[in-house]
């Protein structure tokens, strides 16, 4: 075997947590720190940068050496950087986990696009669309989210009274959250819902919190609670139900089903919405239009049935979504079968 050594880039803030490096991101997360872990212990030898510029990157020893570059989520304009990679020999890959011509903060992710050799993806939906973008001449390669931390007991009561809902995620997706407001707040009037949310930044859910914030005292309570490892895994030890909303229309089609997976793995059962990458699940999850009507049917499944939802849920991640079986998916990518050729 070839010993390679591969640069990790993104612009994320990467920094030490209780189980060792993690990131704010979940791409960085479940997706560059992976890949890092699997590399090195596959052999060969990876270094991640974050947080820095293009132009230091690019006269840093460490970008001299490397043979080849992988791109996470990042900010700046990185083609100058690409560009001399690959007229240096190196290959390049940019991993493209949202639809980047929906976001201004990402067009910089979308010019990578067209000057690398290839692109890894979460979801075979939005591999075609990046195979739209470039008409198809770059390899795409699926690399699923893995499980991020061991399976927890079942747990949660669905029948509790004020019921305890989570949701959590990144602030661009509140905007499926806010349609189900109504259905849950007609909900709460037969049996109160307390709902929080994690994430980073509370303006995307001014609304919401303005109209049901606890301390109003309505049926339907809501709190927000600033995103850390901690606060969530705190808040699914607390919850009974996961709320999982989405819109197949829109982006959220394209998105992996690291949300579900974490849902799972911490022993609650999601209410969510069909979206493709959930629907292997859909024996382990309840995948529903409303939210409300979700609620409605956790409500009547018996707790044994319940738990037996989730453990198998649980064993399906264990053998399909494991850290290493993941990792060895990046090692193919990056240094190994799957590689694609330079310039191909």
């Amino acid at each position: 075997m070839r010993r390679r050594r591969i640069l990790l880039i993104t612009d994320d803030v990467v920094f030490n947590g209780p189980d060792g490096p993690t990131a704010r991101l979940a791409s960085t997360r479940l997706r560059l720190l992976v890949a890092l872990e699997a590399l090195n212990a596959a052999g060969h030898q990876a270094r991640l940068v974050a947080n820095t510029t293009p132009q230091h990157i690019l006269h840093d020893h460490e970008f001299a050496k490397a043979d080849c570059i992988l791109f996470g989520k990042v900010f700046h304009d990185y083609r100058e950087l690409a560009v001399a990679a690959r007229s240096a020999g190196k290959t390049t890959c940019v991993d493209v986990t949202d639809d980047l011509q929906r976001y201004r903060l990402l067009a910089p992710m979308r010019a990578l696009v067209d000057v690398v050799d290839s692109v890894t993806v979460p979801s075979d939906e939005l591999g075609r669309l990046v195979g739209e973008w470039t008409g198809h001449r770059l390899p795409v390669m699926r690399i699923v989210d893995p499980l991020e931390h061991a399976p927890a007991r079942p747990g949660g009561d669905p029948c509790r009274a004020p019921l305890r809902l989570l949701w959590f995620g990144s602030p661009t997706n509140a905007r499926h959250l806010l349609p189900q407001a109504p259905g849950l707040a007609g909900l709460a009037e037969r049996r109160p819902i307390e709902l929080a949310i994690v994430s980073t930044g509370e303006r995307a859910f001014d609304g919401l919190l303005d109209r049901y914030h606890f301390s109003r005292g309505m049926k339907l309570q809501v709190r927000f609670v600033e995103w850390s490892p901690d606060a969530q895994r705190r808040e699914l030890d607390h919850c009974d139900l996961v709320a999982l909303p989405g819109d197949i229309e829109a982006d959220s089609g394209l998105k992996s089903a690291n949300r579900l997976i974490t849902a799972i793995a911490a022993g609650r059962l999601a209410v969510a919405s069909p979206l493709p990458s959930y629907r292997p699940f859909a024996n382990h999850a309840l995948l529903v239009d409303d939210m409300a009507d979700g609620i409605e049917m956790a409500r009547a499944m018996p707790v044994e049935r319940h738990h037996a939802v989730l453990l198998a849920g649980q064993a399906l991640i264990e053998r399909d979504y494991a850290r290493a079986v993941i990792g060895r998916h990046w090692v193919e990518a990056l240094a190994g079968s799957r590689q694609p050729a330079l310039g191909s």
